[in-house]
This record gives C-alpha cells, sequence and structure tokens, in this order.
C-alpha cells in the first residue's frame, strides 16, 4: 500500500510561518494566485520561444513562492521545470508545464 500524496498546502506550516493569521495567509495565498498566472504564461512563452536561462529562471521563483507557502507539490514541480531549464530540455519543459497546471487546479480545487 503506497502512502497517499501530500495535500496541495499545508495549512498548519503555512500558519506556523506567518503567526498564525489566517486572514493574511488567504492574502498571500491570492498574491500568489496572480504570480502563478503571470509566470504559468511567461513559461509557456518562454518553452516556445526556446529560452532555457528564462524556464530556469520562472520555475526557480515559483519554487521559491511555492516553498514560502508550503505549497509542497507545486514546489517539487517548480524544482522539476528549474531543472528543465537548466538542463535544456525543452520536450521535459513542456511535461513539466502540464504538471504545474494539474498541481495549481488540485490547489484550487482543494481551497474552494
Amino acid at each position: 500500500m503506497t502512502d497517499p500524496p501530500p495535500l496541495p498546502i499545508d495549512r498548519p506550516e503555512a500558519l506556523e510561518r506567518i503567526g498564525g493569521d489566517e486572514a493574511f495567509l488567504n492574502e498571500l495565498l491570492g498574491l500568489y494566485d496572480e504570480e502563478y498566472a503571470s509566470k504559468s504564461a511567461d513559461l509557456a512563452a518562454a518553452i516556445e520561444a526556446g529560452d532555457t536561462d528564462r524556464i530556469r529562471s520562472l520555475g526557480h521563483g515559483l519554487k521559491g513562492s511555492s516553498a514560502n507557502l508550503s505549497l509542497s507539490r507545486l514546489r517539487e514541480a517548480a524544482w522539476a521545470m528549474e531543472k528543465a531549464g537548466q538542463e535544456k530540455d525543452l520536450e521535459a519543459a513542456r511535461t513539466v508545464l502540464r504538471r504545474l497546471e494539474e498541481e495549481y487546479r488540485a490547489l484550487k480545487a482543494y481551497l474552494g
């Protein structure tokens, strides 16, 4: 029997990082929504252009913001994107972009 995947967000951990302020966490998640929308569009454009340095940089940025909010599944996908850019692997970047989108949809569904 395998363990179920982690939740899209570790809410207790995220709240601990910000002093337990639920309203502030919701505000930060709103800012993450804006950042994600912008960076995912930028990633799609960078992949289309073959700009692996930009892919690496955008993946790195998403990895950090995902980690700060205890979004482990998105953090891992963003790390894979950073690595795809670093390795100049456009096919991997395309695959990881789909994974990022799936993980983002899972987060949105979980948060309601």
